[in-house]
């Protein structure tokens, strides 16, 4: 068997940070930041304690980690179309967050429980404010595009449509009428806006 290569180490850390930060979401989420340990963390995820401080310094740290990531996503989610017509990016931004949360729910139920924790929600105002400031520059972008008369009111109720759909979705996905919503908000934001 021959040694393994500088990108296979590369994929096998990665795999191992994501696993690792997926137990974190879920312990933290049930069990309460605060309440997990590192060793508990490790313990689910088949390592030592030593292991997971090779990837992270802290629990802080990984916590950081987890965020960030629902932040890239949402990022992800908003520029994938970046290329298209501004009518265009908007309704791929909406089918896609559809589509994302349809594939994720366990995630964001998770992550739902996360935000509502009063010392996270503390450290989370900054990231919040990051994003919302990240999504308005990109969005109110693409509604002038569109020749909105107040782009960043119909950013702001954009982005406040997909919070609350989202919210009710994870929380009570059972009967919600997704798709629906999407297509209606595909109709208000875009089919609307057209002639």
């Amino acid at each position: 068997m021959s040694p393994r290569t500088k990108v296979q180490f590369e994929e096998i850390r990665q795999k191992s940070r994501e696993n690792i930060e997926k137990i974190a979401l879920e312990l933290f989420a049930i069990k309460g930041y605060h309440a997990t340990s590192i060793s508990q963390i490790a313990e689910k995820a088949g390592i030592s304690k030593g292991l997971l401080y090779n990837y992270y310094k802290s629990k802080e740290q990984l916590l950081d980690s987890v965020i960030m990531k629902v932040y890239d996503e949402i990022m992800r989610i908003v520029q994938m179309s970046e290329n298209l017509p501004a009518e265009k990016q908007i309704e791929q931004m909406i089918i896609q967050t559809t589509e994302h949360l349809k594939k994720n729910i366990t995630f964001w139920q998770l992550y739902l429980f996360l935000v509502h924790q009063s010392d996270v929600h503390k450290k989370l105002s900054e990231l919040y404010e990051k994003m919302r400031d990240d999504y308005l520059n990109y969005v109110v972008k693409l509604f002038k595009e569109m020749g909105s008369k107040n782009p960043t009111m119909e950013a702001l109720m954009l982005g406040t449509m997909f919070d609350g759909i989202g919210l009710n979705y994870v929380t009570a996905p059972e009967g919600y009428p997704l798709d629906e919503m999407s297509n209606y908000m595909i109709e208000i934001f875009v089919k609307n806006k057209k002639g």
